[in-house]
């Protein structure tokens, strides 16, 4: 349950971080922009988190499911704030990242 928190908690943070920047990039000043600074700061905070994964599980299954999920929720932020096409490769992109969590999910570790 203690992984589950902790990646939800790096999913967030750099959900929001992604937002903030993409914010800034739209914005004139880019990055010298508030939001891109707060983004920045957002993707650094997860490495704290990554670091308590790393001790007790694999780089290849927290790779996954974190990116899996980082994936899922920016195509969805993507489409759905910033009204930005969801095109076949994307939607095939977002099927084969489900594809590889059930992978991971399956079987017994080596």
């Amino acid at each position: 349950m203690q992984t589950t928190a902790i990646l939800v908690v790096i999913t967030i943070l750099t959900l929001i971080g992604d937002y903030s920047i993409k914010l800034a990039s739209n914005h004139a000043s880019g990055l010298k922009a508030p939001a891109f600074f707060i983004g920045a700061l957002l993707y650094g905070i997860p490495a704290i988190g990554w670091f308590f994964l790393m001790r007790t599980h694999s780089l290849a299954e927290i790779g996954v499911f974190y990116s899996a999920a980082t994936l899922i929720l920016l195509a969805g932020l993507g489409f759905f704030v910033f009204r930005e096409p969801l095109g076949w490769r994307e939607i095939l992109g977002l099927v084969l990242a489900l594809a590889a969590v059930l992978v991971m999910q399956s079987g017994p570790r080596a």
